[in-house]
């Protein structure tokens, strides 16, 4: 299905370019306007491990004008079987920083900029906003969930990959794609525990399956920018390096099918776990708990709508709190909360709402925003503070269903 290009094009391009891109310049698909639009376009890549290193290279070897590296880590010598942008003399060394330097080293003609930071609550809008493209080659799924929704909050495209032992995955979401757009949740209608999903230091990864996948994404990545060939929209590339297969799962929001095998978000035999009901945790906020206790990780609606009640009637004192942006809060929202987005949990401002020592709940859209800005806050003094499982979704489809749900 033909596609509007993402980037309109740059200026005209210089003989030193035309030079360097020739054999792309010859493709009808691409040509001097595409070559143009690649090189006016910003890509922000999250992780720059195995993933990270082929799509980079690919990216700054086809000419993408701004490449931004999102990556808090630094180079070990277990990292350099799978992510090749690195040598020997990059050890110890940051490698956003280290990644940087060696795609300006291959490529003088493009700008590189390196984030050498955690991908947070409090900086992942501003750090994407600045991008046409996100792209995560991450391995956890807390930073996948909050990368995607706040590409999907700015309505960026979305493109993601993951490899375990000899397999691997590659899609592209984007709330703004045709029939409606795609979502991460369509895809991974559940999120696992720490202690459910692998992790390739855990389970192992073989390099040459990174470098596959990678170089997938990459040309997805192309792909958009210039608006050429089928992008995959609701579409999962599956990858099995053991019999040299590639091969394609539907899915979108009708479907909702999931995921199965060893990257899936939980064991192949057990059903998607359901978040959205009391098996997830069955204790809500103690009313009347110590001052210093701990909250549970998660409520459930039903749990919240007694809580509620409980407020009302003066047996329960928390603060509940919206951490949606204002555009979401208007379509709507959960009476007797107060509005917190993401990105300013940790102003000043945001403290006049909820105090270290208050008892809080969060609540997003679906959760996943919820469920790390608690982990964030947790990490910064609050020490009762919980989260909205299946978010204000959720709330609407259990307690309050004559309310707009988006």
């Amino acid at each position: 299905m033909p596609h509007a290009p993402l980037v309109s094009p740059g200026p005209p391009l210089t003989p030193a370019q035309r030079q360097r891109y020739a054999r792309q310049l010859s493709l009808e698909q691409v040509g001097d306007l595409g070559q143009r639009r690649l090189a006016a376009a910003r890509v922000l890549m999250i992780g720059a491990g195995g993933l990270g290193s082929p799509v980079l290279t690919a990216l700054a070897a086809a000419g993408v004008g701004t490449l931004g590296i999102v990556d808090s880590d630094s180079v070990e010598v277990s990292n350099l079987h799978r992510q090749t942008i690195y040598t020997m003399a990059d050890l110890a060394r940051p490698k956003a920083e280290a990644a940087a330097a060696a795609l300006r080293a291959h490529n003088p003609l493009i700008k590189v900029v390196a984030h050498q930071t955690r991908l947070t609550a409090a900086n992942v809008l501003a750090l994407i906003a600045d991008y046409d493209i996100v792209i995560d080659g991450t391995d956890n799924f807390a930073t996948r969930h909050l990368a995607h929704d706040a590409a999907a909050l700015l309505h960026k495209p979305y493109i993601w990959g993951s490899v375990l032992r000899f397999d691997g995955l590659v899609t592209t979401f984007w709330v703004d794609g045709p029939a409606g757009g795609t979502r991460l949740e369509d895809l991974f209608p559940s999120t696992p525990g720490p202690d459910e999903a692998e992790t390739c230091a855990m389970a192992g990864v073989l390099g040459s399956v990174c470098a596959s996948v990678g170089a997938m994404m990459a040309t997805e990545t192309l792909k958009l920018i210039v608006g050429f060939g089928e992008p995959l929209f609701g579409r999962l590339l599956v990858h099995d390096g053991l019999d040299a297969s590639w091969r394609e799962l539907p899915y979108g929001a009708a479907t909702a099918t999931g995921v199965t095998g060893p990257l899936a978000p939980a064991a192949a035999a057990d059903p998607p776990r359901d978040t959205s009901h009391s098996q997830v945790h069955t204790h809500p906020i103690p009313v009347q708990a110590h001052p210093g206790a701990p909250a549970p990780d998660e409520v459930t609606s039903a749990e919240l709508a007694g809580l509620l009640a409980d407020r009302q009637a003066g047996l329960a004192d928390f603060v509940l709190v919206d951490i949606r942006e204002p555009w979401e809060r208007d379509i709507v929202a959960i009476d007797g909360s107060a509005l917190v987005p993401m990105a300013q949990l940790l102003t000043d401002e945001a403290r006049t709402v909820m105090e270290p020592d208050d008892r809080v709940i969060l609540y997003c859209h679906h959760g996943a925003r919820s469920e790390y800005a608690r982990e964030v806050l947790r990490d910064n003094g609050w020490s009762a503070v919980t989260h909205l499982a299946g978010g204000v979704d959720d709330w609407v489809r259990q307690i309050e269903p004559d309310k707009a749900r988006y």
